[in-house]
């Protein structure tokens, strides 16, 4: 595990704004911290590029349709409708799954304040808080689980420890790199271009190992010879 001082100096040395085995100075290290923080900013809102999710419990008010995520509410504001992977309501221990819809599909819905159990979420987005849409409103108290992606956190000092997969530390060294390049401009034209490349590869790398497997349901696979539906669609039942 290394400091991120370690691999802000390796992203100087990348830009040949250091030589190997130099330290940089206090004005060097205050502008690459910036620049980490920007990169790890820019990571968190690439779904593929995020390896962790977090669960949300948010407590449900009976005839309740709205809820708040954020700082002003009940955990993270999602980074983005996108990077909620899944959701569920919870009544007497039995999960009931959720989907998340644009907002437009909900704002379509005639009648909004039919209660029951909710089947869909739209995100209404905004910042610092989102506020999530819920229908049928809940017809009474329960729990709503979210299973979003994980916001990387900001580094606060350079003696702060960088700890992430395997793939993220080349990621991150040549990410910085690349935006310190317009500061230190040492590289050459064909450097640049093998650090453009280098960097593409790294990302690319890290989200083919995030990806998860795809679930293929087929609607007409669900129902049973009279319309009705199927618990298990391979046999029939």
């Amino acid at each position: 595990m290394a400091a991120v001082l370690d691999l802000i100096t390796a992203a100087l040395v990348t830009v040949k704004a250091l030589a190997a085995g130099e330290t940089p100075g206090a004005d060097m290290t205050t502008d690459a911290l910036d620049k980490f923080n920007d990169v790890l900013e820019a990571l968190s809102i690439q779904n593929l590029a995020v390896y962790a999710t977090i669960d949300t419990a948010v407590p449900l008010v009976a005839n309740q349709a709205t809820y708040t995520l954020g700082p002003a509410g009940t955990g993270q504001r999602p980074l983005s409708m996108n990077s909620i992977d899944s959701a569920r309501v919870t009544y007497g221990g039995v999960d009931f799954q959720v989907e998340i819809v644009p907002k437009i599909e909900y704002d379509a819905l005639a009648v909004k304040q039919t209660t029951g159990i909710p089947k869909w979420a739209a995100l209404d987005d905004d910042y610092p808080n989102a506020t999530l849409l819920l229908w049928p409103v809940p017809y009474q108290a329960g729990v709503l689980t979210l299973s979003q992606k994980q916001k990387f956190t900001a580094a606060g000092a350079l003696t702060d420890t960088f700890d992430m997969p395997p793939g993220y530390r080349r990621l991150l060294r040549l990410m910085l790199a690349w935006e310190l390049r317009t500061d230190y401009p040492g590289l050459g034209p064909q450097e640049l271009q093998n650090l453009k490349d280098d960097l593409a590869g790294a990302l690319g790398s890290v989200k083919r190992s995030n990806i998860e497997p795809v679930l293929m349901r087929s609607e007409v696979a669900e129902l049973d010879a009279s319309g009705g539906g199927c618990v298990n669609w391979r046999d029939g039942v």
